[in-house]
């Protein structure tokens, strides 16, 4: 059958597409299935578990009259320092010995000592200044440097008070412990899915220097929601409707079931179907999730006489550690592998079968600077391999001539929010991937949709090589009595460009610009809408034949 289909000139084959079809035909790429529209890396949210509560104690006093007693310093002697060295301690009194010092002067050293504890952040060691006579001028300082003695977990959370247990309870082992410790834990607990998660630290009521965590949980069962917009490209419906729901946390890894559905408008052009489980692996916050999803769809316009369609089956195993979780910067490895297999049918004649085995791994970090901006990097390597029936090279059902199941490629993606003036802010976003070889369809860079080239529609262009970037104006305003939630307006405009590998395609480099604006209101507490005119600036829009600006909007209820 696929013979026969090949035999058929592409022009005929493909009733009203370009003129100049190469020989190895394809369908548009606005309605090739199974292709992901790069999505920009946002930051990873670090402060939902507040700040930790630390008691308040008072410094190093020096009795009254302190001033009144005076002695020639000899010597200092610290007891009790696993954390400084002898060096790094010296200049808190160096200046002081071979002086003549009032007592009050040895205690302003052990004040400094405590002090200088603190700003390494080891928030709960305690310095003290025991009874002694000072006899030849030797002065005596006690560090008691701090740790948890005990863990308290005082809400009922089910099951999954375990995971949060499971990554608290190691701050015990840590001496002395530093509230950096104590942050990554707490950070952590409330990466966990539904959990919020809360620490205040008390002294210990039994053990000298010891303190207690009291760990505060909340947790939301179920996470949902429902959207519609009209995004989609009219080989595949005006719009789209979809919906999700998660259980979280509900057993005692903290596991995650979410499971997803979309259908196009009008429903018969395409619909998908997805579920994700994830869990808490290890109690150094290594994460671990599996995922499964199958698309239908079937195109529409000219597609719809020649009867295509296309499945997409996709199954992804993943693995995520926190090297750096902190409320100021983040840094994560991740690694994943995914069975993919995207089939495509003329008339129920095979058309395209890509069978792709990918491993994947890359690093993504985010920070909080001093300039009122927070900026996030992700950088990609993706392998395919060439195993578990992979597709062959030269397949004659490869989606791409020459289309390479066993390719190399990287992508990196990167986000700037930068606060300005007022109620002004400024984001910025670009992605690029960059491969040696020539791609199958589904791993391709496509421009187009609601991140990159806004104005066209998903899949405009697509190339084995590409960039694109944006940039978005936005202003805040709150004070509307008939939006008490608020709502922020913005303007934008981006670019991007495509290009392919050897002679598999005549186009060339292909281009994206458009320019628009909008503005997303929050209706109530928990809807959102966004509308958006956006406008084409160098290329007519493929399913349109023109330049018109065109109208977008969403609407978003979150449970």
């Amino acid at each position: 059958m696929r013979n026969s289909l090949r035999a058929i000139p592409p022009a005929l084959l493909l009733v009203g597409l370009s003129a100049a079809l190469p020989a190895f035909a394809q369908i548009p790429q606005a309605a090739e299935p199974g292709r992901q529209a790069p999505l920009p890396v946002m930051p990873t949210p670090s402060t939902t578990g507040g700040p930790i509560l630390v008691p308040q104690a008072p410094a190093v006093q020096a009795p009254q009259g302190a001033e009144n007693f005076t002695l020639t310093l000899q010597q200092v002697q610290i007891e009790g320092v696993t954390v400084f060295s002898s060096e790094e301690l010296e200049p808190l009194y160096r200046d002081k010995l071979n002086q003549q010092v009032t007592v009050r002067d040895l205690f302003a050293i052990a004040n400094a000592l405590e002090v200088k504890y603190r700003n390494a952040g080891y928030v709960t060691t305690r310095v003290v200044v025991p009874a002694q006579e000072i006899d030849g001028g030797k002065f005596r300082i006690q560090v008691i440097e701090g740790f948890v003695s005990d863990v308290v977990f005082p809400d009922d959370i089910g099951p999954a008070k375990a995971a949060v247990a499971r990554l608290i309870e190691p701050l015990r082992s840590i001496r002395p412990i530093n509230v950096a410790d104590i942050e990554r834990r707490l950070l952590l607990a409330n990466d966990l899915p539904g959990l919020t998660v809360r620490g205040s630290l008390e002294p210990s009521p039994s053990e000298l220097g010891g303190s207690v965590i009291v760990v505060n949980t909340e947790r939301k069962a179920v996470d949902a929601s429902l959207s519609l917009d009209n995004r989609n490209s009219k080989y595949l419906g005006d719009g789209g409707l979809s919906a999700s729901a998660s259980l979280n946390s509900f057993a005692s890894r903290a596991d995650r079931l979410t499971l997803n559905a979309r259908t196009s408008l009008p429903v018969d052009r395409s619909w998908s179907v997805g579920g994700v489980y994830d869990a808490l692996l290890s109690s150094n916050g290594l994460t671990g999730s599996l995922s499964s999803s199958y698309a239908n769809s079937k195109p529409g316009l000219e597609l719809e006489e020649l009867d295509v369609e296309s499945k997409v089956i996709s199954e992804v195993a993943a693995l995520t550690y926190p090297l750096i979780r902190s409320r100021r910067e983040n840094l994560r490895v991740f690694g994943e592998f995914e069975y993919r297999n995207v089939y495509t049918d003329i008339a129920d004649d095979a058309f395209n079968r890509d069978r792709l085995r990918i491993l994947r791994a890359g690093l993504s970090y985010d920070r909080a600077d001093s300039w009122k901006g927070v900026t996030a990097a992700r950088a990609t390597l993706h392998q395919g391999l060439d195993l578990m029936n992979a597709s062959d090279l030269g397949s004659d059902y490869a989606s791409r001539f020459n289309g390479r199941s066993d390719f190399t490629k990287v992508t990196a993606d990167l986000t700037r929010v930068q606060q300005l003036a007022g109620n002004f802010s400024l984001l910025g976003t670009a992605t690029g991937q960059v491969t040696n070889r020539p791609l199958l369809a589904s791993e391709e860079i496509a421009l187009g949709g609601p991140n990159f080239g806004r104005a066209f529609d998903d899949g405009e262009v697509a190339g084995d090589n590409g960039w694109a970037a944006s940039l978005e104006l936005r202003y805040n305003h709150f004070g509307i009595p008939a939006l008490p939630h608020g709502a922020q307006y913005y303007a934008f405009y981006d670019a991007g460009q495509v290009w392919s590998k050897g002679e598999v395609r005549f186009e060339g480099h292909q281009n994206l610009f458009s320019t628009g604006l909008g503005v997303r209101v929050n209706l109530l507490a928990n809807l959102y809408a966004t509308a958006e005119i956006a406008k084409p600036l160098n290329r007519d829009v493929q399913t349109e034949n023109d330049r018109d600006a065109r109208a977008f909007f969403s609407l978003v209820a979150h449970y």
